[in-house]
Formats: C-alpha cells, structure tokens, sequence
C-alpha cells in the first residue's frame, strides 16, 4: 500500500514519555520497525520510510546528509526540531542517524545505530568480505534477489531465524516486496550507502550512543559495527551471537534492548582498538613469552 506520508506515527492512549525515530536502509521502509510501539507503550514511535519508495519523495542528490535532512524538516515539521529525540538507523539509515545526530546533538540525546557502520573505508572491505564468502559478485548477487529474493536474501540472515522462524522470513519478502522504490531509488540509495563516511567527524558525536550488530552480518561485517563503536566517544557494542544483517526482525529481545537503553540503561560493552603503529607493533615482539 502506497505511503502518503514519509513517515507512521505510534502514538501512545496517555502522555507521551518520549520520542523514537526510526530509520530504516536500503530498499526498506515503515514494517521494519512496527515492533517498537509494543516496546515502548509510552512513547511516541515515528517510523519512517526509506525515500525513493511509493509516495515518498527522493532528496536529489541523494545522501546519507540528504536522507538526515529529509528526516530534519519532517520532525521539524511535526514541531519536534526542539524535543529530546532517541533515534535508531539501521544499515544506510544508520548513515543517516549519524548525520541527523550531527547535526542536531543538542535534540538527539541517545543514539541507537543497527547493523551499520563508519562508511567507507569499511565499506569497501565489506564488499570485498561479501563476495568472497557468497562467491560471486555483488551485482550478480543484486541480480540474484530481484529474480528469486526469497532464496538469494536468506545468507543475509542467521541460519537459526530462516530455519525456525519460517513465517516470519515469509512476511518479510512480503513487506519487502511490496515496498521496494524503482530501480533509479534503489540504484541512488545504494550510491548513497558506497559514498558516505562518518570516519572524519564520529568522534564529534558524543551522546549515548548503542552500536548493535549481529556477528553472522555478512553485508555490514560485525568487524565494521566494532570499528564503529570504539570511535564513538560514549560508544557501547552490543553484539548479538549468531543474527545477521536484520536483528529488529531476527532477536528475540532486540526490542527490549532498545526500550531499555531509550529509558535511560547501559547496555553492551565499551569497545577499544589497540593501537597499530610500528612502534606498538615492535613493543608487541618484545614483550612476547620466550
């Protein structure tokens, strides 16, 4: 069914506690996320869709900047521009939550970032991982959705998920299906998604921020949400063992985890990368036993 509006409203029946924003990726939309008003029956949920599907302009040049901006002038539009707002992306609307959190750190006062990643240069090493463990080439593997998504997508997801949770991989290509944008929306989203990075300016974002990602992710690596995490300066990983690339459909206590970290809860580990200089590298050989 066609959206008329970018975006669906959860409202709670009393008063509202808060406010999430969900971003969904590429060729995505709204039915990502119709979980979350369960989670948080006191919130106010603004599920948006990704922009390029039916009804839902296209920002032209479309980046993960114009994708935030697009987002910025809705809730702007919607009086929430000076409301403490926690805002969750997933894949490339993770790129764009980054963005919409620098550009609005004093509204975004907590930062929930799924299966995404600093951008390039860790893009291109996904790439590079994803072809090698499918065998094939990424566009070849683009192709190989279009004509039969129900097989082709199932490595984006945990074995465990396809297996026992049958219907619920069957009411994704659904949903899927029905919202994919054409094939220019979708070609722009995915230039979007090889273009961005954040690696310049993540240390500038310095709200709560919970990177999740799931270990068996074979798009955006678990690799690549590590790196994002420890170059956040109040960064925290949460890793989910053996989820793919869709945890808000795939972990069962995906939505309690946001619910509780949007309330105010510390979740995950702090992340630290070790240094790689020479220098550190020579220090290793020294102190190594025997």
């Amino acid at each position: 069914m066609p959206l008329h509006l970018p975006y669906q409203i959860d409202e709670p029946a009393g008063p509202v506690q808060g406010t999430l924003v969900c971003i969904p990726g590429l060729n995505s939309g709204a039915y990502m996320f119709t979980a979350a008003a369960a989670a948080l029956p006191r919130w106010r949920v603004i599920r948006f869709a990704t922009p390029g599907v039916d009804g839902v302009p296209l920002p032209l040049p479309f980046t993960a900047h114009s994708y935030a901006h697009h987002v910025q002038k809705h809730l702007g539009l919607l009086q929430l521009h000076t409301s403490p707002l926690v805002v969750l992306g997933h894949s490339l609307g993770g790129y764009a939550a980054q963005e919409l959190a620098l550009a609005w750190p004093n509204n975004v006062v907590r930062l929930i970032l799924v299966s995404t990643s600093r951008g390039q240069p860790d893009t291109t090493q996904d790439l590079r991982r994803l072809e090698e463990k499918l065998g094939q080439s990424f566009w070849a593997f683009s192709k190989q959705i279009e004509h039969d998504p129900t097989t082709a997508l199932r490595p984006m997801f945990g074995e465990r998920f396809v297996v026992q949770e049958p219907a619920t991989y069957a009411a994704f290509i659904t949903d899927r299906e029905a919202n994919l944008p054409h094939k220019a929306a979708s070609m722009a989203q995915l230039t979007a998604g090889g273009l961005f990075s954040s690696a310049k300016w993540l240390e500038r974002l310095t709200m709560p921020t919970l990177v999740i990602h799931g270990t068996e992710d074979i798009l955006v690596t678990y690799t690549s949400g590590h790196q994002l995490a420890a170059g956040l300066p109040a960064g925290r990983l949460l890793a989910l063992h053996g989820v793919g690339h869709f945890p808000p459909l795939e972990h069962p206590h995906f939505w309690q985890y946001v619910a509780d970290f949007a309330q105010g809860a510390t979740l995950g580990e702090k992340v630290v990368i070790e240094p790689q200089s020479w220098l550190h590298k020579l220090r290793k050989v020294w102190e190594r036993p025997g």
